[in-house]
């Protein structure tokens, strides 16, 4: 298994994170009513959801786990093999309905829903934390997570 896969995806959802973080220090109004603002924030939960993904199925193709139907079952199906708490899995899978939204609805995007979203920010650290333990257990080489802010 490839470390370097995961890393570069580490390292784009970090870029991406900090930007969101920032936004968590403003008012709905303020984040709504700035096109800015709000479409910078739907592009970085983008591509943050994107990089689970790319992990997820990056982890499921290297270990030759059955492959999933779709995105929300990618992320469950790391959970089905220990390396994300079933709780955990659970509440972080609607992320592939999220994304959805943001590629495929992005005319009818709810701003409320986006801004909450920025209070979950704390998943995607806690997602990264699971994969490197993941793969420390499997003798992989050791991954230094990104530091958060």
């Amino acid at each position: 298994m490839n470390h370097h896969v995961v890393f570069t995806r580490f390292n784009e959802m970090d870029e991406n994170l900090k930007i969101l973080e920032e936004f968590q220090t403003i008012s709905f109004a303020a984040f709504a009513g700035d096109p800015k603002i709000y479409k910078l924030a739907e592009r970085c939960f983008q591509i943050c959801i994107e990089c689970v993904i790319d992990i997820a199925h990056y982890l499921i193709a290297q270990n030759q786990w059955e492959q999933p139907l779709n995105t929300k079952e990618a992320i469950l199906t790391l959970s089905d093999h220990d390396v994300l708490p079933e709780l955990f899995a659970d509440s972080i899978a609607g992320m592939a309905g999220f994304r959805n939204i943001l590629v495929h609805g992005y005319m009818r995007i709810d701003r409320a829903v986006v801004y909450d979203h920025l209070k979950k920010l704390g998943d995607f650290r806690d997602f990264q934390k699971y994969i490197v333990d993941y793969l420390d257990k499997q003798n992989q080489p050791p991954i230094v997570p990104p530091t958060a802010p």
